[in-house]
């Protein structure tokens, strides 16, 4: 049995990972809780069965004190520092993204985890298992013409009408938060220098925020993109828009990724296609925050001038298998599929992305981005 602590109660925690875990109460105890709400970890602890001794505000005080054998990093922000103090009190780390902000934080946590698998990087995509027989249907990458993803996103909240939340926390203690907001923001100028602020959040929010989830799964199927040749975004001024990035794979195939976030839209969707000199092949996810929705694999290939297709939607929930993975990682030492060499390596394509973006513009750029 994996004693767990889990380092913020936010949205992924109380959506997805709390009630996966409880519900593979065979691999799992929930071992403690973290966050900087009292009154949220109070809230929790008592529908998960996690006594007041074992509820904490400080992750360095969980690790240091709690029973615990590894622990889930579900805050918000970069989670390079958090996940390194993990791994220096000896735990075993799941960290959702963003991985970290800067090289710097990733180089940090290569190094503190050494040669042995302890940190997983939460990319459930990779473990979805629509997404695991596209893998194993993926022909020869000379064949590949073209990689691309659609994400249509909208608004949080309407993602999470049917989760029942707890409502925003008003107790937490604004110097602790502040101390967090500022590590983001020094992590933010590692990467990004003198950026601008919506420079910031297209890189936080959106690329490694969000994209970044793509970013792996381009990893995992042909290897990071050797080329960013355009990344616009539209509609001018948004926020939150679209965001094209437009490039070419090691083998010479095209890669177009546009994600639109579109507040009002009706049901969230993301779909990754790959065309090759003899077919396609396409899954589509669902939102992430619906456990057990299944994916759709879509085969479309041919013979002597026919056509087949053909929808394959397989069983199998992506965080769980995800969480399964990494108690496998945690007890046996079996390598994650994405851990944190994996997980730089996709830090340094957003801050290409990013890059390109403002040279494209003329936005002023400084940091690690400006040579990535």
């Amino acid at each position: 049995m994996l004693r767990v602590g889990i380092a913020g109660l936010g949205i992924v925690a109380q959506a997805v990972h709390l009630p996966l875990l409880a519900r593979r109460w065979d691999l799992f105890e929930i071992a403690a809780l973290c966050d900087l709400s009292a009154s949220r970890c109070a809230a929790i602890g008592q529908r998960y069965g996690v006594a007041s001794s074992r509820q904490y505000s400080s992750i360095d005080d969980m690790c240091e004190r709690a029973p615990i054998d590894a622990v889930l990093v579900l805050t918000s922000g970069s989670h390079g520092s958090a996940v390194a103090r993990c791994l220096a009190a000896g735990h075993a780390v799941l960290c959702e993204k963003p991985f970290a902000y800067s090289v710097g934080e990733a180089d940090a946590v290569i190094a503190q985890a050494g040669d042995v698998p302890r940190v997983q990087v939460a990319y459930m995509k990779q473990y979805d298992a629509a997404f695991g027989r596209l893998r194993e249907l993926l022909p020869d990458t000379s064949t590949i013409r073209s990689i691309e993803v659609e994400v249509l996103h909208p608004s949080t909240s309407a993602q999470l009408l049917f989760a029942n939340l707890l409502p925003a926390a008003s107790d937490v203690d604004p110097v602790a938060l502040e101390a967090v907001l500022a590590a983001d923001q020094k992590s933010l100028d590692a990467a990004l220098g003198a950026a601008g602020q919506d420079v910031r959040h297209l890189y936080s929010e959106v690329v490694v925020g969000s994209l970044v989830h793509d970013i792996s799964l381009v990893r995992d199927l042909v290897g990071s993109p050797a080329d960013i040749d355009l990344v616009r975004t539209w509609p001018t001024g948004a926020a939150m828009g679209t965001v094209e990035v437009v490039g070419r794979v090691a083998s010479g195939a095209g890669l177009s990724m546009r994600w639109h976030y579109l507040p009002d839209y009706p049901a969230y969707r993301e779909t990754l296609t790959v065309h090759h000199d003899r077919g396609s092949l396409q899954v589509a996810f669902p939102s992430p925050y619906l456990l057990n929705a299944p994916s759709e694999l879509l085969v479309v290939d041919g013979d002597d001038g026919s056509e087949r297709r053909s929808v394959l939607r397989p069983a199998g929930e992506e965080f769980e298998n995800e969480l399964v993975a990494f108690h496998e990682m945690a007890t046996a030492g079996v390598a994650p599929l994405s851990g944190p060499v994996e997980g730089r390596e996709d830090i340094v394509t957003a801050q290409r992305i990013i890059r390109s973006y403002c040279v494209h513009n003329g936005f002023p750029l400084g940091g690690e981005a400006a040579t990535a």
